[in-house]
């Protein structure tokens, strides 16, 4: 790995861009479910990693987080 950099949108780790070397486009590894399906995705440039994943994180499908159902007991 030549150069690897870590991707943190609004304080969040989202994933890594690395690439091998100078003359080879950057790839992401998500390390959020927001940007999972960016995962393995090939981009030119770091600037592009980022712009393409920070608008993937704001604007993404995801599920939020499911909250417990409140049951009511029959008495």
């Amino acid at each position: 790995m030549f150069e690897s950099s870590v991707i943190e949108i609004d304080g969040i780790f989202v994933g890594i861009v690395f690439h091998n070397s100078p003359d080879e486009p950057y790839k992401f590894r998500a390390m959020h479910e927001r940007v999972t399906q960016m995962d393995g995705d090939i981009l030119p440039t770091f600037e592009a990693a980022v712009a393409r994943t920070r608008t993937r994180f704001r604007t993404g499908r995801y599920k939020p987080a499911r909250a417990m159902e409140a049951t009511r007991l029959r008495a």
